[in-house]
């Protein structure tokens, strides 16, 4: 039998390459308002924090009275979003994911949100719509981040059970344990608030470290983060997280957080500091010699 096609079924479908140069116009169709205020303590993944929650605010001019029909029939849906905080000012082919403790990964063999186009896709389940907002939980967004378009997520097309993990099924993120001190738990019978001991905790589960930053991985060094208008504080010891506690009634600036932790870290023992502060060099210096 003659082989009409020598190259194989993809041998000819290779088209022109597209203008580099070539703009392509993208509007945001909404925005998050979620329970998380910063990107630290945000979850790397969706349905890792299932009490996460959010609100999708559909913009008018998308007429939202008509767009959002027929779409609280789906149980879960896709959220197609825009990374706004990403800092990239160059393209890294290799990137450090944080569960391969300093190992180097190609950027399209992970979910790094530092991409040529920091375009985030996450399934959400989606809990009710009321008028233009669409209210949904399992998320990963911060505040403030643009939507660019939502799909109804469907069983039958979009979940692929004998699906290969990679690299990630050796390099599961070690869970952590967490305690509240008698403080944090007066603090959360005081506030009152459902949920909101559950959300800490498995936040706090997945350990938000990052596991390059010297001065976050040091041994009980106290960290905080803010949700659901509530500022947390925390430590880490071994395998376990220690809720310290928890203040409320405070706007997130990350200023104020940047120059917080910065007075913390110059309050250790001067041996301490120094440690943390040499360790997070080192990895600098590494980074750089990378990149040559």
């Amino acid at each position: 039998m003659e082989d009409n096609n020598p190259k194989g079924r993809y041998g000819d479908m290779l088209l022109a390459r597209p203008d580099a140069s070539a703009q392509y116009a993208i509007r945001p169709i909404g925005i998050i308002e979620s329970c998380f205020q910063e990107k630290f303590a945000t979850p790397r993944q969706p349905g890792l924090v299932k009490d996460s929650y959010a609100k999708i605010n559909i913009f008018p001019e998308y007429l939202p009275q008509h767009s959002l029909i027929g779409l609280s029939g789906f149980s879960h849906i896709w959220i197609i979003a825009w990374m706004h905080l990403n800092t990239n000012k160059s393209f890294r082919p290799k990137i450090h994911p944080p569960r391969l403790k300093g190992k180097k990964m190609g950027i399209f063999a992970t979910r790094s949100p530092h991409r040529p186009n920091p375009i985030a896709i996450s399934a959400a389940k989606l809990e009710k719509i009321e008028g233009s907002s669409i209210f949904v939980s399992g998320i990963d967004f911060i505040s403030g981040t643009p939507v660019l378009d939502i799909k109804p997520y469907l069983s039958l097309c979009d979940s692929v059970p004998e699906a290969k993990q990679g690299w990630v099924e050796e390099n599961s993120f070690p869970l952590l344990t967490v305690e509240f001190s008698p403080e944090a738990l007066a603090h959360l019978e005081e506030c009152g608030e459902p949920g909101l001991k559950e959300l800490i905790e498995e936040t706090l589960a997945s350990d938000p470290r990052n596991r390059r930053d010297g001065s976050q991985m040091g041994e009980a060094f106290e960290m905080g983060f803010f949700i659901a208008s509530r500022d947390i504080h925390f430590r880490v010891e071994k395998n376990k997280a220690t809720v310290l506690r928890i203040e409320s009634g405070k706007k997130f600036e990350k200023k104020f957080r940047r120059d917080k932790r910065q007075k913390k870290e110059e309050n250790l023992p001067k041996k301490a500091y120094k440690e943390n502060r040499m360790r997070g060099k080192s990895i600098e210096e590494n980074e750089e010699k990378a990149q040559h």
